[in-house]
């Protein structure tokens, strides 16, 4: 059976902006969850980074960017539409847990774009170098 991703299609508007076209929908923008850590830092980021690069596959993310700081990391992605949000949360929150005492809040929101331009700027405008995630 297909993926959804295996039928849909990139094309940027007049703005440059991504959209997403699907074969039941057209869709721009994307997702960022943050999660930052309470006292301390991240123990062994690059391995944070590969846990959440699995997860990314293992739920068909799309357009993913990890960017992962000593006392927080952003996962941008667009979500498959077949993916219902708190069951990828839930499994972004049971695979870090060996990396840092987590906050209980997180954030999870919408983003404008996930071409590397946006991200760069919403990190920027976050207070974040995306070279040094």
């Amino acid at each position: 059976m297909p993926h959804e991703e295996d039928s849909m299609k990139r094309e940027f508007d007049s703005n440059g902006r991504t959209i997403y076209r699907f074969s039941h929908s057209v869709c721009q923008g994307g997702t960022v969850y943050i999660h930052k850590v309470t006292g301390g830092s991240i123990q062994n980021k690059g391995e944070l980074k590969d846990v959440l690069k699995t997860i990314a596959l293992e739920f068909k993310l799309i357009d993913t960017t990890i960017k992962v700081y000593d006392t927080l990391f952003f996962l941008f992605f667009f979500i498959p539409k077949s993916l219902t949000p708190q069951v990828l949360i839930d499994a972004i929150q049971r695979d870090i847990s060996p990396f840092a005492t987590w906050d209980e809040e997180y954030f999870y929101t919408g983003t404008y774009d996930l071409q590397e331009k946006q991200v760069r700027e919403d990190l920027l405008k976050w207070g974040f170098d995306y070279e040094k995630g």
